[in-house]
């Protein structure tokens, strides 16, 4: 999700006939409007100098549902300096996942139609489940699974959002981490990701730092046993327009599988509590109250 002035924009992969990304938005997280497609096989295509491939619909390869390429875990940032919003996600094959690329697209509205710019693996390491951070400089961050997922990669973007700068660290080698979700709350910055187990859910953990480039902390279990059945996706930053302060929440993906299974797929938002600094607590609630919540 992008907050922009009163509105929650909230971008996601679709995979209905031609589409890959739409947007929808809403001022109260509760209804929601349909915006647009952001990115479907039919989008303008420009070259992009650190891209490799720039197809959206591969002719002769079948997906399992949709047309064309699957497009996974769709980002978007805003950038001051270039007035653009950039978008990261995760490419593969129609018809399989061993890709494992990036891809970037650009607009010069948070739901207008984008510009696709192509799919690369970023400085030539696998990249699947991912997401984005913008720090409080403007500086902005891509986190990636890597290497068969055994790895999780953090690269700083360039200025312009549109490529890699640079690999900051790898988190937790060899302990098969996806869903990412990085965020900042105080003096320190948070990890959320799951541990990779297909469409079933697991055990998400959380992991600490002062700065993104660690070092890091172990990591901690969050929520139950299969995260209620949910893996991560974003952490929402809302004010409460009774005591003014900042909450935190989770929202997450309740997978239901491949083919047609993954059309039922629905979300999860929890809120996220905080004992100390540096101690989270995903807390259960059967039935949520926005009416505390402002857009502010």
């Amino acid at each position: 999700m992008v907050k922009q002035g009163d509105w929650y924009y909230w971008i996601g992969e679709n995979r209905t006939e031609n589409h890959k990304v739409s947007c929808y938005k809403s001022m109260d997280l509760v209804n929601w409007k349909f915006c647009n497609h952001l990115l479907t096989t039919n989008s303008q295509v420009k070259k992009h100098d650190r891209a490799t491939d720039l197809t959206l619909d591969i002719k002769g390869r079948q997906a399992d549902i949709g047309i064309g390429c699957n497009i996974e875990r769709p980002k978007v940032l805003y950038n001051p300096n270039t007035g653009k919003y950039v978008m990261w996600m995760h490419w593969e094959l129609p018809d399989n996942y061993c890709e494992a690329r990036c891809a970037v697209a650009v607009c010069d509205t948070i739901d207008g139609e984008y510009t696709y710019l192509g799919s690369f693996r970023p400085m030539g390491h696998m990249s699947r489940d991912c997401n984005v951070f913008q720090d409080e400089d403007g500086s902005a961050y891509f986190i990636s699974a890597a290497r068969d997922n055994l790895d999780l990669h953090i690269y700083k973007l360039t200025e312009d959002y549109l490529a890699i700068d640079r690999l900051v660290c790898i988190l937790w080698p060899g302990q098969e981490r996806e869903a990412p979700v990085l965020f900042k709350r105080g003096n320190y910055y948070f990890m959320l990701t799951s541990g990779c187990s297909g469409w079933s859910p697991n055990q998400s953990a959380y992991a600490y730092a002062k700065t993104i480039a660690g070092p890091w902390s172990d990591l901690y279990f969050l929520g139950d046993e299969t995260t209620y059945g949910s893996q991560p996706t974003s952490v929402l930053q809302l004010k409460n327009s009774q005591t003014g302060s900042l909450e935190h929440w989770y929202l997450g993906d309740r997978w239901k599988g491949s083919g047609e299974k993954y059309y039922l797929s629905e979300y999860v938002l929890l809120p996220l509590h905080f004992k100390s600094d540096t101690e989270l607590h995903l807390e259960w609630r059967e039935n949520l109250n926005f009416n505390i919540v402002s857009s502010g």
